[in-house]
């Protein structure tokens, strides 16, 4: 598609299935060939980091008691106590105590999501010395300790899936080492850091982490670190491999915690796409985890249910360059050349190239907008149980908006935050609503399925309005229909939508919603 970076859906009728290994899944065996099914799919008991099934065991109890304070009430007497210790360690000479504690607060943002990075332990800064440094810093420790409990309270009685999300995530910002918020958030423990469960089963095998190199058992990986490559059963100098042009068959293997990418590109490109993957992921499970979350199974899942457990890798695939991406995939996609990355649905694999020439010293690799896009089609699609019938008949559109809104999330000191009136495609949706008048309805959205909207003439301002429809659900009016979009977007996974299921989510018409965009668009 012009200016698309995605054709998610593929071929009517072709299988939608899970070759048995990563190779037969992405270019082994020829895409048209390939056969197989998981052993066990990506539900939402398996898929426990996506914050699934075994979430809700650990956030509620039959009758979770209510709890004592309100998160304002809690923000208030956590502002209180940590004014007090900021002006004590100013007082006290120990500044640099006094700036972790009154930058801990986060910014009041309306416009935009806040997406938190989680610790995988609890950090204190450098220079803590002497008696009054350090009850200073325990202190502050404590106050943050006693609000997480507070917030994961809440996060149990909340019955409306992304706000117990977004509670779940304050508590583990405030104590990264809250083990039964890191339970509901799918961490296990190793050593005294917290890990997904597919790091955990690595280092429990005597794997070890190195970000140039990914998961290697630590021998192979003492090798690596020394400037040598494995190349067709040999060991040969790292410039000599990089040197070689590899096809997609013959590629480099690099593991991440969730993916499994097979490479034609040199290791330093691999690598740098599984770190925007990771990311990704990080950021997905706070936006659109609750995908995956059913509103009976929030009510009556009990605790004691699942133990986090390790999910089969997702499958990414890295072309050398865009000829080379456009030569593998042109005889299962015809209009392959029209895009710059695709998630290939039927064998449920992200295809992208590396980039060349004036684009590589423009993006230093696969652009991040690209990556955030085809990474969460794939978090979307395979954290769930998917129909093959998602957005054929109707709101395709909303699954495109997802991931054009997840493009838009922007690095800051506490984590990311994600939309707002400046991020991502919002200026360009601004600019067709606002000064060519450009809007296509809601409901006729709705109404298209895959290859209608796929084939409107449209299609490239569409994606840009898309975009903005999607930051207006999520954000629009301190984000009043986040939930029913995040529910809506389950529906049309499931196959279950139609094309009134968004309004009706909504408790409002299209229209309503239309005149409502309008005005979040042109504040």
């Amino acid at each position: 598609m012009p200016h698309c970076r995605t054709l998610t859906a593929g071929i009517p009728g072709f299988a939608h299935s899970m070759p048995a290994t990563l190779r037969q899944r992405c270019n082994h065996v020829p895409p048209t060939q390939a056969r197989g099914a998981r052993a066990a799919p990506r539900t939402p008991t398996m898929v426990l980091w996506s914050f699934a099934a075994c979430a809700c065991a650990a956030l509620n109890c039959v009758a979770a008691p209510a709890p004592e304070r309100s998160l304002t009430r809690l923000d208030e007497e956590f502002g209180e106590r940590v004014a007090g210790i900021a002006t004590r360690a100013e007082a006290a000479g120990v500044k640099d105590i006094a700036a972790v504690v009154r930058g801990w607060s986060l910014p009041a943002l309306d416009d935009r999501q806040v997406v938190l990075a989680i610790l995988p332990q609890t950090e204190r800064p450098a220079g803590i010395e002497g008696d009054t440094a350090e009850k200073l810093w325990e202190e502050f420790l404590a106050a943050r300790r006693e609000r997480a409990a507070g917030t994961f309270a809440l996060a149990r009685a909340e019955t409306r899936s992304c706000a117990s999300v977004e509670l779940l995530y304050r508590a583990l910002r405030d104590d990264p080492d809250h083990a039964r918020a890191r339970a509901a958030a799918g961490y296990v423990r190793r050593g005294d850091r917290w890990v997904v469960p597919e790091a955990a089963e690595r280092l429990d095998r005597g794997e070890a982490w190195d970000p140039a190199f990914g998961w290697q058992p630590r021998g192979r990986l003492a090798r690596f670190q020394a400037g040598e490559r494995p190349d067709r059963g040999r060991w040969v100098p790292a410039d000599e491999d990089d040197a070689r042009r590899r096809t997609v068959a013959d590629g480099r293997r690099f593991s991440s915690d969730h993916w499994e990418i097979l490479s034609a590109a040199p290791y330093a490109d691999a690598a740098a796409l599984a770190a925007g993957l990771e990311e990704t992921a990080a950021i997905w499970r706070q936006v659109f985890g609750a995908v995956s979350l059913r509103p009976t199974e929030w009510r009556h899942v009990t605790v004691g249910g699942s133990v986090p457990r390790a999910a089969e890798p997702f499958a990414a695939v890295l072309c050398v360059d865009r000829e080379q991406y456009v030569t593998e995939l042109t005889r299962v996609e015809p209009a392959i050349a029209r895009t710059t990355a695709i998630y290939w649905r039927p064998t449920q694999t992200a295809w992208f190239c590396a980039a060349t020439g004036a684009a590589r010293a423009a993006s230093a690799g696969v652009p991040p907008t690209t990556v955030r896009h085809e990474a969460a089609h794939q978090l979307c699609a395979e954290s769930t149980a998917t129909s093959p019938l998602a957005g054929e008949r109707c709101n395709f559109w909303a699954i495109e908006a997802a991931a054009c809104y997840l493009e838009s999330a922007r690095a800051t000191g506490f984590g990311w935050t994600v939309g707002g009136p400046d991020a991502g495609r919002m200026p360009a949706a601004r600019r067709l609503l606002v000064e060519e008048e450009f809007h296509v309805p809601i409901a006729e959205l709705c109404g298209l399925g895959r290859a209608a909207f796929q084939a409107d003439e449209r299609l490239p301002r569409m994606y840009d309005e898309i975009a903005g429809i999607a930051d207006f659900l999520m954000n629009g009016r301190g984000g009043r229909y986040r939930e029913a979009f995040v529910e809506h977007l389950a529906r049309v996974y499931a196959g279950t939508a139609d094309p009134d299921t968004l309004a009706r989510l909504c408790g409002t018409t299209s229209a309503d919603l239309d005149a409502e965009y309008r005005r979040h668009l042109s504040r």
